[in-house]
């Protein structure tokens, strides 16, 4: 697995994935010389993490080399597709080149073509971390159960749910606090982790996109802004906060201005709505809500999106 290309918001599984490569690969008595960690915003440093693949590790192990905020797969760069181009078919089979990056490769740039070669004859492997969108809730308790049962953390039933409103779902601070959860279990022998104890370790604010939703469509302001600033303090990144937000009141318009339509596979496919079943519960909120009023928040939200 000579090259290894990592990306995704996820940045707290995209560190675990990178620091078992590393401890799986190289010598702990040899680290100071077969570790190189670079930084992809320099583009001297891209040119050295390149030109360093073409060496052989020193003693025992493999030889990694770290780019990180890696731009080869998002930035047109002619010198850096050739240079990564020549680079991928000479690394020795024992060095390794990680590139990682938030974003997902652009797969109009010439050096991701290069990159699905090399993944379909296995010179490349590909791994992707993303965080659950804040408006599927479904894949956020997937998430969160995900990260319990990688620290051998039993969850009673709804307790994924729980942690959710009280922590949110940014990685590190579930690993954070979920490691709080388990010296907890540790210390009261327990197995199970349930809502009352969940009630018990986590003291912040439950809030979640929802209850913004609710709280903008009763026109309950400062409410809503309660909301944002918890969720903001428990981690939510503000930019996918709004693209969140502005989301859910375009689902919430679309099936206020089509309240006459009795089709709900259209109102789903107009609106994005995978189960229809919600488009009921979404008229109820919304039955005394003016159209005009969810258009102008649309546009507000999309500016900020904007700017």
């Amino acid at each position: 697995m000579p090259i290894q290309i990592i990306w995704g918001n996820d940045t707290k599984s995209c560190e675990n994935k990178i620091e078992k490569i590393i401890d799986s690969n190289i010598s702990e008595q040899w680290k100071s010389f077969n570790l190189s960690k670079l930084d992809g915003n320099d583009e001297n440093q891209v040119f050295k993490a390149l030109e360093e693949t073409q060496n052989a590790p020193f003693g025992d192990g493999s030889r990694i080399i770290l780019l990180k905020n890696n731009p080869i797969f998002n930035i047109k760069n002619d010198k850096f597709a050739a240079k990564f181009e020549f680079s991928a078919q000479n690394i020795p089979d024992s060095t390794f080149l990680i590139l990682f990056c938030t974003d997902k490769p652009d797969a109009r740039m010439k050096t991701t073509k290069v990159l699905k070669t090399l993944v379909k004859s296995k010179k490349a492997f590909e791994s992707s971390y993303n965080l659950p969108d804040i408006w599927d809730y479904d894949s956020q308790v997937k998430h969160v159960k995900e990260i319990s049962r990688n620290l051998n953390i039993n969850l009673d039933e709804n307790a994924a749910q729980a942690i959710i409103e009280s922590i949110g779902t940014e990685s590190t601070k579930l690993d954070n606090e979920l490691r709080k959860a388990l010296l907890y279990l540790s210390a009261t022998d327990k197995n199970l982790l349930t809502v009352k104890d969940i009630e018990s370790i986590f003291f912040e604010q439950q809030s979640n996109i929802f209850k913004i939703i609710d709280s903008l469509i009763e026109k309950e302001i400062s409410q809503s802004l309660n909301h944002i600033y918890t969720l903001i303090n428990q981690g939510e990144p503000p930019l996918r906060l709004i693209s969140g937000l502005t989301s859910q009141i375009r689902i919430h318009t679309i099936v206020l201005l089509l309240a006459d339509e009795n089709d709900l596979s259209k109102i789903s496919q107009l609106a994005g709505i995978t189960n229809p079943k919600r488009i009921f519960f979404i008229r109820k909120k919304i039955k005394n809500c003016d159209p005009k009023f969810l258009i102008d928040l649309m546009t507000k939200l999309l500016d900020i999106e904007f700017f």
